[in-house]
């Protein structure tokens, strides 16, 4: 019976060791597969590697950080914006998170959310990217006064120096003047929310006397064109 109780004892002894390597192994394969995924570039796989670490380390910040930017940078939006918002819980100061947080929210259709995220941007900041960012949604939702009233205010104090980039109907993206992106919305907003397009066209001008190659206004310019030629129709 004594000898059967100390057979017992060593057997679950050795499962006990053996579970506890396999575990350190799990993990040592899980880092191991996620550097690797990391340097090519394999983001799904490193989002994979990502969640078998979190199995084991359920409260680790610097992965739920690291899996939340993989999961919006990938579409998956509404993933990628509950683990940002357990980071930002409790670290708000993580700028490009928050960055990424209220796309994943105008992604998902959470206009209010996206913007008030963007507007906290802007209070720590004052970077006007994050205001004209907002604008582009009030733009992208009709809300044309209020879209107008945040260009008329970047015109007024826009700093000449910035740029920012602006994303093309091709899935391009350009890069310019912010000062030049502000006369371009007010000529969206003219063209689009108004009806005029006298003073689109005005805006239009000023957008591309400031980035001659900025394709938005050529665009629109093309556009209005053609709907003068075939005689407002």
């Amino acid at each position: 019976m004594k000898t059967k109780f100390i057979i017992s004892l060593m057997m679950f002894a050795i499962t006990a060791f053996a579970i506890i390597s396999c575990n350190k192994q799990s993990g040592d394969n899980s880092k191991k597969l996620l550097e690797r995924a990391l340097k090519y570039k394999d983001f799904a796989t490193a989002a994979f590697a990502y969640n078998k670490l979190l199995i084991k380390d359920t409260s680790n910040i610097e992965y739920k950080d690291s899996l939340a930017r993989i999961y919006i940078r990938s579409g998956n939006y509404e993933g990628g914006a509950m683990l940002a918002e357990q980071v930002l819980s409790k670290n708000k100061s993580e700028k490009k998170l928050m960055e990424l947080l209220g796309v994943a929210y105008e992604q998902l259709n959470n206009t209010e959310k996206s913007i008030s995220i963007f507007n906290s941007l802007y209070k720590t900041t004052s970077d006007p990217v994050y205001l004209y960012k907002i604008a582009a949604m009030y733009f992208d939702n009709t809300m044309f006064e209020k879209a107008d009233s945040i260009a008329d205010y970047m015109i007024k104090n826009a700093d000449t120096s910035k740029i920012i980039n602006i994303n093309l109907p091709n899935g391009q993206s350009q890069t310019v003047p912010i000062l030049a992106a502000c006369y371009n919305m007010k000529g969206a907003i003219y063209a689009e929310g108004k009806s005029d397009l006298n003073n689109a066209i005005i805006y239009f001008n000023k957008a591309l006397k400031i980035s001659p190659d900025f394709q938005y206004p050529n665009m629109y310019l093309e556009r209005i064109a053609r709907y003068v030629q075939q005689g407002g129709k």
